[in-house]
């Protein structure tokens, strides 16, 4: 088990990787907490100049499971924080997948509870308590509609996602196209920051979700990823204005 110091000393090449990641969003340019979870306890470090420090630990009301990769509000911090495990900071490009929690902390600050919040089916999933909507929502991954999107993507430019976006939200269930279009902005951004960073280390993108055997969750990502791809083709602007992103991609229901 890794003692305080040691955490420290493994977050060290943290801070230089998000200081270089600040020339392809300036979410980078603001500090986000890092904590590392082992059993219901969260050891909470904060950016210091040059370095991550252990600034307190947190008593979770749950087990953060080994391998969890997560971001989210911390009652205590005030704020959304990254969340990983021990295990996680021995993987190579560790600090890849920390600076993909860090943009959810960002969308977090930012707009993300506004855009949530008139959505029908955190409405639903608020009001009969599923706090694991986000992950456990059954998506019809194998509607042919959805998988020719899935496809084609690699190929579309704007244009034709949008086109394909509209047969979607014809075809499958409001709650669904939802979640689709929630998953898009949130994780999709998220990818699609995550894939730059790993580009500008020169390692190899992320790109799992793309099978067409097995469509899952991911598969979202990798097609968010790509949206925002075009997205950013179509108007560069949007790419520093997430929020104003999100009714373009709704512009269907």
């Amino acid at each position: 088990m890794l003692n305080i110091k040691e955490f420290e000393i493994a977050l060290s090449p943290v801070l230089k990787k998000k200081q270089e990641a600040s020339s392809i969003h300036a979410l980078f340019n603001y500090q986000y907490s890092i904590g590392i979870g082992v059993s219901d306890k969260l050891h909470v470090f904060q950016e210091q100049p040059g370095a991550y420090q252990y600034k307190t630990t947190v008593t979770l009301p749950m087990q953060i499971r080994e391998g969890t990769k997560a971001a989210f509000p911390i009652d205590e911090l005030g704020d959304c924080c990254c969340i990983v495990t021990p295990s996680c900071l021995e993987e190579s490009n560790f600090f890849a997948t920390i600076l993909h929690e860090f943009v959810h902390c960002y969308q977090s600050r930012t707009c993300e509870e506004d855009l949530k919040t008139k959505l029908r089916i955190y409405q639903r999933a608020t009001g009969t308590q599923d706090y694991m909507w986000e992950i456990n929502h059954p998506f019809p991954y194998e509607s042919p509609d959805y998988l020719k999107l899935l496809q084609e993507i690699t190929r579309y430019d704007f244009d034709e996602i949008m086109d394909a976006m509209s047969i979607l939200s014809a075809k499958l269930e409001a709650y669904d196209y939802e979640y689709m279009i929630w998953q898009f902005w949130k994780e999709g951004f998220a990818r699609y920051i995550e894939n730059q960073v790993l580009r500008m280390n020169e390692i190899e993108e992320n790109n799992s979700g793309k099978d067409l055997e097995c469509p899952n969750r991911t598969s979202l990502y990798f097609v968010g990823d790509r949206i925002w791809r075009q997205l950013e083709l179509w108007d560069t602007k949007l790419i520093d204005d997430i929020e104003k992103v999100f009714p373009i991609l709704e512009r269907q229901l």
